[in-house]
Parts: structure tokens; C-alpha cells; sequence
């Protein structure tokens, strides 16, 4: 089994793909009320848009330390 190879950024994936998924159930929640949530959906939209660039940026990062040799020897979520 092949695993991806661990960067000083593969931490922070988790965290920003299931802060994003938490967006999005909060913005399909607040969208179910339909008195006065269109205020709020921007707020969300805007937030959905700022996570969902970093996690870009981030997944693009990891990429180029995957590409340039810069992989961590050990999974830093095991501990040695």
C-alpha cells in the first residue's frame, strides 16, 4: 500500500477540508430558515470563499514540497 508522502503542510489539510465541510452544513442549515438569512449567507459565502482558498493554497504548497523532495522522513502524527 502507497501512502502520500507527508509534508511540513499535510497537518493542516485535515483541519481546512473539514473546516470547509463544517461551512457548508452551516450554510445548507441557515439556508433551510427563510426569514432574514440572506445577510448571514454572504457572511458564509464569504467565509466558505476565504477557507476554501487557503486550503487551495495549502494543497498546492504540499504539492511543490511533494515535487521538490521536501518530505518529512516520518509521519509527524505518529509518535516515534
Amino acid at each position: 500500500m502507497q501512502t502520500e508522502p507527508h509534508t511540513r503542510h499535510s497537518h493542516s489539510l485535515p483541519e481546512l477540508r473539514f473546516s470547509l465541510n463544517l461551512l457548508y452544513i452551516g450554510r445548507f442549515l441557515l439556508g433551510m430558515q427563510s426569514a432574514g438569512a440572506s445577510d448571514r449567507l454572504d457572511e458564509f459565502d464569504e467565509k466558505i470563499e476565504d477557507v476554501t482558498d487557503e486550503l487551495v493554497a495549502t494543497e498546492l504548497l504540499h504539492e511543490a514540497a511533494v515535487l521538490a523532495g521536501d518530505v518529512l522522513l516520518t509521519d509527524p502524527q505518529t509518535p516515534v
